[in-house]
C-alpha cells in the first residue's frame, strides 16, 4: 500500500472528504487528492506530519507502509527497521577495524640466509583481512628481490599464516637446513620441495629438510 492509499484509507473511515482534510492540515484539497492518486509519491517530512495531525494518526505510521512496500518486505515498524540497519552497520564497520600485526623480523626474498626473529613494531590491517587467525597471523618484512614478478619488493610488508594448507604454487616463508630462511613458491616435487621465485636472477631450490613456517596471505607495499 502507498502513502496516498494509506491517507484515503484513513481519510474515508473518518468520514472526511480531500477538501476538509486539505482545510485540517493547511493544504488544498487538490493537492491531496494528487497525493491520493500517486503523482506525489515523495512528501516531505512537514507535509507528512502535517496530514498524520489532521487524521490523528502518527507519521510512522503513514511512512512505514511506504518503507515496506518498497522495499519488498513484510510490515515492520520503522524503530525495527533501524535496529536491523544499525546492527548490519556495526557488522561492517567492525570488518573496517584496524588491528595491529607485530612484525617478527626479515624474511630474505634473495638467497637463503640465518634469521633471528626481531621486534621490528606492528604493520596495521582491516580486521577483515585476518578475520578468524588473528591470534596466529604474523608479519615479516621482505629482504630481497626473488619475488619482484609477484610484486613484492624490498621493504614491503606481508603476512603470514602459519597454519594455511600447502598448496601448488603459493608463496611460503620456509626454513631449510634448520636454520636458513626464505620467500618462495613452494611446489612438491618427488619427496621434496621445489622452491622457485618470481625474478630470473634467482635459482630454484630443491630442498628436503623444510619447515614451512606460513603462507604469505596479505603484502603491503613500501610507501
Amino acid at each position: 500500500m502507498s502513502i496516498g492509499e494509506k491517507i484515503r484509507e484513513i481519510r474515508q473511515k473518518k468520514g472526511l472528504t480531500q477538501e476538509a482534510l486539505g482545510l485540517l492540515c493547511g493544504l488544498r484539497g487538490t493537492y491531496i487528492n494528487h497525493i491520493e492518486k500517486g503523482r506525489y509519491k515523495n512528501l516531505t517530512v512537514q507535509t507528512a506530519q502535517k496530514i498524520a495531525l489532521a487524521l490523528e494518526v502518527s507519521p510512522e505510521e503513514l511512512m512505514e507502509t511506504e518503507i515496506s512496500d518498497k522495499a519488498g518486505l513484510p510490515d515492520q515498524s520503522v524503530t525495527d527497521m533501524l535496529k536491523s540497519f544499525t546492527a548490519d552497520f556495526a557488522g561492517k564497520l567492525q570488518k573496517l577495524e584496524i588491528i595491529e600485526i607485530p612484525i617478527r623480523g626479515i624474511i630474505p626474498a634473495g638467497n637463503p640466509t640465518v634469521v633471528e626473529e626481531i621486534d621490528l613494531g606492528v604493520v596495521r590491517v582491516p580486521r577483515e583481512v585476518v578475520e578468524g587467525k588473528i591470534d596466529r597471523v604474523f608479519a615479516l618484512k621482505i629482504g630481497g628481490e626473488s619475488l619482484s614478478g609477484d610484486g613484492l619488493h624490498y621493504g614491503d610488508n606481508v603476512l603470514i599464516d602459519p597454519d594455511a594448507p600447502i598448496i601448488d604454487g603459493k608463496i611460503y616463508a620456509v626454513r631449510i637446513g634448520g636454520t636458513e630462511v626464505l620467500a618462495r613458491h613452494v611446489y612438491k616435487e618427488n619427496g621434496h620441495l621445489r622452491l622457485e621465485s618470481s625474478n630470473n636472477e634467482y635459482k630454484r631450490v630443491l630442498a628436503t629438510e623444510v619447515e614451512i613456517q606460513g603462507r604469505l596471505i596479505y603484502q603491503m607495499r613500501k610507501l
